[in-house]
């Protein structure tokens, strides 16, 4: 198992440090711009959107359009000036449909604006004869290479995360150095590294993981996680064989009141991950000055006694119902433990996906269904 995660493209691209200098050109077309529109979906945006909730100070806004309704997008571009707009495309392929429909849709956006958009405009993707890159080279877009061994759900370590990144203010170095780390404890550890533990109990369990982190700046992570585990493992092994797990998302404490009720007396059929952040920013209190029983046993204490104390009172009540379970503790969230994170849930759906004899880096069904969206569109 160990040889196999150690040889694939992913693992050899993070036996380098990181390298800021491929992006040089792009950084400097880009980075005047304040606002930047981001066009993708799936893991071309999960990622970097990822990325972004963790920036506390992020050196320009970004706006993420993953999907294709109108009425949304229309309204995240109200009132955006585009003269002060850059606009970054990522797509692996260059032939997903999402990504350019939202393309010609901003260009006609941008041309109405009397814009050039070659001047706002930086493409990732693969450097072959897709529609991306015919666009591109018509057009004398400046385009980054995509990793043509690392895609979707992947990407984030490779161009796909690192551009966005350095335009966010993130170091991206750390987050790197956070994704070798765990590499790095695999090898060292290798059967008794956690996480393969952990991988090794769902596989043979099959139960549905449970991402529940306490911090709005982890809800995102667990959007990519979900995305991570459902596409690589939902499918049929060479036998045919259909296998796969569930994925569910939940926020502390806000889902505490909207799931909490299913976890508790509902199937048992899950597992959870708590992640806890122990240094959250802190803001004072005043005393609303009430003589109430809901509100005495409050006063004085702040927003981050009670996230701890919601997140030790839920842990404990699944526990003692018996539920699996395992908290997870990092310090802040930083480039530095988002990437470790990221990267050991990478070794624990690689390590399910062997068990299970699935192929991680696939989607076949979804191809299915991109077909057939043309057809319909067309027929």
């Amino acid at each position: 198992m160990f040889e196999y995660i150690e040889s694939l493209p992913l693992v050899k691209y993070l036996d380098s440090d990181f390298s800021p200098n491929i992006y040089k050109p792009a950084i400097s077309k880009i980075e005047k711009f304040p606002h930047i529109i981001h066009l993708g979906t799936g893991g071309s945006s999960l990622g970097p959107q990822a990325l972004y909730a963790i920036a506390n100070k992020p050196s320009k806004t970004f706006t993420f359009f993953d999907n294709i309704d109108p009425c949304g997008i229309i309204k995240r571009l109200h009132g955006v000036n585009f003269k002060e707009t850059g606009l970054l495309v990522a797509s692996k392929s260059g032939n997903t449909a999402e990504t350019l429909v939202q393309l010609a849709t901003l260009k006609k956006i941008y041309e109405t604006n009397g814009l050039n958009l070659q001047n706002h405009l930086v493409i990732i993707t693969q450097l072959d004869d897709n529609a991306l890159h015919t666009f591109a080279k018509k057009n004398a877009i400046l385009t980054i290479s995509h990793h043509n061994q690392i895609g979707g759900r992947f990407a984030v370590f490779a161009e796909v995360g690192a551009l966005p990144g350095i335009l966010m203010g993130l170091d991206m170095s750390q987050f790197y150095k956070g994704a070798q780390s765990a590499i790095t404890s695999l090898k060292n550890e290798k059967e008794n590294y956690l996480p393969i533990n952990t991988a090794n109990y769902l596989a043979q369990s099959k139960l549905h993981p449970v991402i529940f982190p306490y911090s709005d700046k982890l809800k995102l992570f667990g959007a990519w996680f979900t995305q991570l585990w459902a596409e690589s493992l939902g499918k049929k092994n060479q036998k045919g064989e259909r296998y796969g797990s569930t994925p569910i998302q939940a926020l502390g404490a806000t889902d505490q009141h909207s799931q909490l009720q299913l976890y508790i007396d509902g199937p048992k059929d899950k597992f959870f991950t708590f992640l806890e952040v122990t240094n959250h920013e802190k803001l004072e209190v005043a005393d609303l000055e009430i003589d109430h029983p809901s509100y005495s046993q409050l006063r004085g204490h702040s927003l981050c006694a009670l996230l701890k104390a919601e997140l030790n009172a839920t842990y404990e009540t699944l526990k003692k119902h018996n539920l699996p379970l395992r908290l997870i503790t990092i310090p802040e969230v930083t480039p530095y433990y988002l990437g470790q994170l990221m990267m050991n849930s990478v070794i624990e759906t690689l390590q399910v996906a062997k068990i299970w004899d699935v192929n991680p880096f696939d989607q076949p069904a979804v191809e299915e269904g991109k077909i057939l969206a043309i057809k319909f569109l067309n027929g």
